[in-house]
């Protein structure tokens, strides 16, 4: 497995997409607010494809696949990692761990925890959008438990994860909590919210990005001469013996 990529303009090209839908959003949020045909189908139309607040359009297909994406990295660390002798079930579990964040980014997994939480709770304020308690409660719990995994980590990787890490979370829930204080006062439909949710948006998906990067510089730090397999060696040769008999009878 040998990557020669050149990992900055993959990065760049990263944060050019996330510009270019966060600027679709804004244009989205802008029709919402400004236009006085709101029912009118183009405007609905641009509104439902580009808003980051709503599911199943272009910003939530792109978040979701980054983060798959960044599964699919973890599990060819956690490959290579067995293949070499090295610990690999840290990676495998982070890999089943972004598949899940990905796939709540898709079918948002998150928000039907919101009712429940809200009225086991009663929570207000902070904590008025109650769904990121269960979730910040296994962040701590991973944190405990990979806290020494972390720490092994060469020291500019250990960087990258805690930057995205810092970024994705900042974004997840530091906004959702202000957010969430704002929504009680004012509502949900106000611009000053729908900038909010934006820019939680927009650290989401720079968290993943950032965490994109952070993998690939691992794997051509530690991989450059590991190959893939897919078929064993052994099994080509007993295919071709099979062959050679079925030729000399």
């Amino acid at each position: 497995m040998k990557f020669k990529i050149r990992k900055s303009k993959i990065l760049r090209n990263l944060f050019i997409a996330i510009g270019l839908l966060s600027l679709g959003n804004l244009i989205s949020v802008y029709l919402i607010f400004n236009t006085a045909g709101v029912e009118a189908k183009v405007t609905r139309l641009l509104v439902k494809l580009l808003n980051v607040n709503l599911e199943a359009n272009l910003p939530t297909y792109f978040s979701s696949l980054v983060l798959l994406a960044d599964a699919i990295l973890l599990a060819l660390i956690a490959y290579g990692n067995r293949a070499i002798g090295g610990r690999f079930w840290h990676w495998i579990g982070l890999s089943l761990i972004f598949v899940f964040i990905s796939l709540d980014e898709m079918i948002q997994i998150h928000e039907q925890l919101r009712a429940p939480m809200e009225a086991l709770f009663n929570t207000s304020g902070l904590l008025y959008f109650a769904w990121f308690i269960p979730y910040m409660a296994i962040v701590v719990i991973l944190g405990i438990a990979y806290f020494k995994f972390m720490m092994s980590l060469p020291k500019k990787i250990l960087k990258l994860f805690i930057l995205a890490g810092v970024v994705f979370v900042s974004g997840a829930v530091g906004m959702e909590m202000l957010g969430g204080l704002h929504a009680e006062v004012h509502g949900e439909d106000t611009l000053t919210y729908a900038l909010m949710y934006s820019f939680e948006e927009f650290m989401e998906m720079s968290g993943g990005a950032i965490f994109f990067y952070a993998l690939i510089v691992y794997i051509e730090m530690n991989f450059e001469k590991l190959r893939l397999r897919f078929k064993p060696k052994k099994k080509k040769k007993k295919i071709k013996k099979i062959k050679k008999n079925l030729i000399e009878a």
